[in-house]
C-alpha cells in the first residue's frame, strides 16, 4: 500500500493542474494521449483486417459468380433435357423407330421422312445444336449416317452410362469429335409403360457455348469448367495451360478441402493464388483461380492511405481543438436547454444549425424527435376522429334509404297483388337483415352472422330481381367463428346486382368464397358480369377511393382502420369477363 502511494504521490501535482486547466487544454492533452500513440497499432491492425476482409470478400464474390455460372450452365443443360424429353414423348417417332421393316418396304421412306423433318426442325430452332443422333437397336431400320445410326456405332461406355441413367440426361465431353470440341448429351429411349429401352438419343453442343457464359467473368481471375474426371472442358482462357484441374494442385495437396468447397491457397505457375471449387448436379466442376498478390496490393495501398489520412486528421485536430472546445461547450448548453423544454411538454424546439458532427447530429435528432412526437400525437388524434367518422359512415351505409325504399315498395306491390305469403317473407327478411346489421351497436360480428345477413339481403333482392342472378357459397366452415366488421359483403353484392348485369335474359352468376391465406382470412365476391371499365379499374387497382365507389371505399377504410394498412379491399376485373373482389383481414375472434 505504501508502495502504491509513493508511486502516485509525484503525479498529484500534475493531476491537480490538469483538473484546474481549461476544457480546451484538457481536450488537447487527452487527444494526444489516446490518438497519436494507438495510431501505429491501428494502421497495423487495419492492414491485416483489410487484407483478410478483401480475401473473404473476393472469395464471397467468387462464390456468387460461381453460383450464377453454375446456374447458367445447368439452365443450358436443362434446355437440352427438355428437347430430349420432347423427342422421347413423340409417340409417332417411337413407332417409326421400333417398327420392323421388310426389305424394300416403302413404309421405311415415311419413317425417314418424319424423322428428318422432326429433327431438322429441332436443330433449326436450336442453332447451337451441332448434331442429333438416335442410336437404334432396330436392325431392320437402316442407318442414314446422320440422324439414325445402329447401337453398335456408339461406344460401349456411353451405352452403359446412358442405360444406367434410366432416362436422365447424361453428359460426356469429347475432344476429338467431327465437330471439334463438343459436349455429348445422351439419354436412353424406352417405352413409358414397359420401361424397355429401344434406343439412345445423343445431342452434340460446342464447348464455345459454355465459353460464352464465362468469357465476361474473367476479370482478375481464371475460370475452369471441368467434367467429373477433372478434364478441362472450357476456361476463360481459350488456350488453358492445364488439361486437367488436378494439375493445379500437384500431388493432390489440399484436394479434399477443394472438393469440400473450401478456398485453398496454392502456388500456381510460380504465383500465389486462391482456388475455389463448386460442383454441378451432373458431376461437373467449376474452379476459379484468384491471384493473391493483387489482393494484398490493394490492402497495402489502403493501409498507406489510412496512415496519411490519420496523420492529416491529427494535425488538423491539434490546430482546431482549441477553437472548437468553446463552441462545443456552448452548443451542449443550448442543446440541454432545448431538452429541458421538451421534457416540460413543449415540442416547438428552436435550434439553430449546429453543423454535421455528433453534436449537430444530436441536435438534428432532437428536433426531428420533437416533430415526430408532435406528429404522432396529431396522428393519433386525427385517426380517432377518422375512425369515429368511418363508424358514422358505416351506420349511414347500414341503413340505406334507397335500399329500404325499394324493399318497402316491393312489399307493398306484393301486398296489393294479394301475394301475402311472399310479402310476409320479404318483410321478415328485411327485419332480420336490420336486426343483424344493427347488432346492438357492435362494431364486429362473427363471419357466420355476416353470411346470414348476406343471405337475408339476397333473399330480398331475389324477390325484386326474380331469376336474374344466382348465388353460390364456397366456404371453409372452420373459419366461420372468426369475427369481421359487419356489412362488408353487401356493398359488393349490390354492385353485382345493379351494375354487373348486362343480359337480363341470361342473368348473372355470383360466388361468395371464404378461405384462409397464410394467417389471414380472404372473403371473395366473384361474378361473371360485364366487368369494370378500364378507366374506373385503374383508379381502383391500388387503393379504392370515393370516386371509384362509395361502398368499396367505405369497406376498405373500415378494414384498414381496424387492422392496419396491409389489409383491405383489392378489385380485379376484365371487361366482358367479370369481376373478383378480395377482402383480406386477419384471423380475429
Amino acid at each position: 500500500m505504501s508502495i502504491a502511494k509513493s508511486f502516485y504521490r509525484p503525479l498529484r501535482p500534475f493531476y491537480a493542474k490538469l483538473v484546474n486547466r481549461r476544457y480546451r487544454s484538457k481536450l488537447f492533452l487527452v487527444f494526444l494521449l489516446v490518438t497519436i500513440v494507438p495510431v501505429s497499432f491501428l494502421v497495423a491492425y487495419a492492414y491485416h483486417a483489410i487484407k483478410d476482409q478483401l480475401v473473404r470478400q473476393a472469395v464471397d464474390n467468387v462464390g456468387g459468380t460461381m453460383a450464377q455460372l453454375d446456374n447458367n450452365i445447368e439452365n443450358k443443360l436443362d434446355l437440352y433435357a427438355q428437347i430430349s424429353t420432347l423427342i422421347y414423348l413423340d409417340t409417332e417417332l417411337r413407332n417409326y423407330l421400333v417398327n420392323p421393316y421388310k426389305k424394300n418396304d416403302v413404309y421405311v421412306l415415311d419413317a425417314f421422312d418424319y424423322i428428318n423433318k422432326s429433327l431438322y426442325k429441332i436443330m433449326a430452332m436450336n442453332p447451337n445444336l451441332k448434331a442429333i443422333t438416335i442410336y437404334s437397336d432396330n436392325e431392320s431400320l437402316n442407318s442414314d449416317g446422320f440422324f439414325i445410326k445402329h447401337m453398335e456405332d456408339l461406344p460401349q461406355t456411353l451405352r452403359d452410362r446412358s442405360f444406367q441413367a434410366e432416362g436422365r440426361l447424361t453428359s460426356f465431353y469429347q475432344n476429338d469429335s467431327a465437330n471439334g470440341k463438343v459436349i455429348l448429351l445422351a439419354r436412353s429411349l424406352n417405352y413409358l409403360s414397359l420401361n424397355y429401352p429401344y434406343g439412345i438419343l445423343t445431342m452434340e453442343i460446342s464447348d464455345w457455348e459454355l465459353y460464352s457464359l464465362i468469357e465476361k467473368e474473367n476479370k482478375n481471375k481464371t475460370i475452369y469448367v471441368a467434367d467429373e474426371n477433372g478434364d478441362v472442358i472450357t476456361s476463360s482462357v481459350r488456350r488453358p495451360a492445364y488439361r486437367n484441374v488436378a494439375e493445379l494442385l500437384p500431388g493432390g495437396a489440399h484436394a479434399d478441402a477443394l472438393n469440400a468447397g473450401q478456398p485453398v491457397y496454392a502456388n500456381i505457375g510460380g504465383e500465389p493464388s486462391i482456388l475455389v471449387e463448386k460442383r454441378l448436379s451432373n458431376g461437373w466442376r467449376t474452379v476459379v483461380v484468384l491471384p493473391y498478390d493483387e489482393l494484398i496490393d490493394q490492402a497495402s495501398d489502403a493501409s498507406r492511405k489510412m496512415l496519411l489520412i490519420s496523420l492529416a486528421c491529427i494535425a488538423v485536430a491539434v490546430v482546431l481543438i482549441y477553437g472548437t472546445s468553446q463552441l462545443m461547450t456552448k452548443r451542449f448548453e443550448s442543446l440541454l436547454q432545448q431538452i429541458r423544454k421538451v421534457e416540460r411538454g413543449h415540442f416547438d424546439v428552436d435550434l439553430r444549425r449546429m453543423g454535421t458532427d455528433e453534436v449537430g447530429q444530436l441536435s438534428f435528432a432532437l428536433k426531428k424527435m420533437a416533430v415526430t412526437i408532435q406528429e404522432l400525437i396529431n396522428d393519433v388524434y386525427k385517426k380517432e376522429i377518422a375512425q369515429k367518422e368511418a363508424e358514422m359512415d358505416s351506420l349511414q351505409a347500414q341503413i340505406s334509404p334507397h335500399f329500404l325504399y325499394n324493399t318497402l315498395a316491393s312489399i307493398s306491390a306484393l301486398a296489393v297483388a294479394g301475394d301475402t305469403r311472399q310479402s310476409h317473407r320479404m318483410a321478415d327478411d328485411l327485419a332480420r337483415f336490420y336486426r343483424i346489421s344493427l347488432s346492438k351497436g357492435k362494431k364486429s360480428i362473427p363471419i357466420e352472422q355476416e353470411l346470414r345477413l348476406t343471405e337475408h339481403y339476397l333473399a330480398i333482392q331475389k324477390v325484386r330481381f326474380e331469376g336474374l342472378f344466382d348465388v353460390r357459397f364456397v366456404l371453409d366452415e372452420s373459419l366461420l367463428h372468426y369475427t369481421t366488421p359487419k356489412l362488408i359483403l353487401q356493398p359488393f353484392l349490390e354492385n353485382c346486382i345493379n351494375h354487373a348485369m348486362w343480359d337480363e335474359e341470361k342473368g348473372i352468376g355470383i360466388v361468395i368464397r371464404l378461405a384462409a391465406d397464410g394467417g389471414d382470412l380472404v372473403l371473395a365476391v366473384i361474378d361473371d358480369g360485364m366487368g369494370i371499365p378500364r378507366d374506373v379499374m385503374e383508379r381502383m387497382r391500388d387503393k379504392p377511393d370515393q370516386s371509384a365507389g362509395y361502398g368499396i371505399y367505405n369497406v376498405h377504410k373500415r378494414i384498414q382502420l381496424a387492422f392496419g394498412e396491409r389489409y383491405g379491399v383489392r378489385v380485379y376485373s376484365r371487361l366482358g369477363i367479370g369481376t373478383s373482389v378480395h377482402i383480406r383481414m386477419p384471423m380475429t375472434r
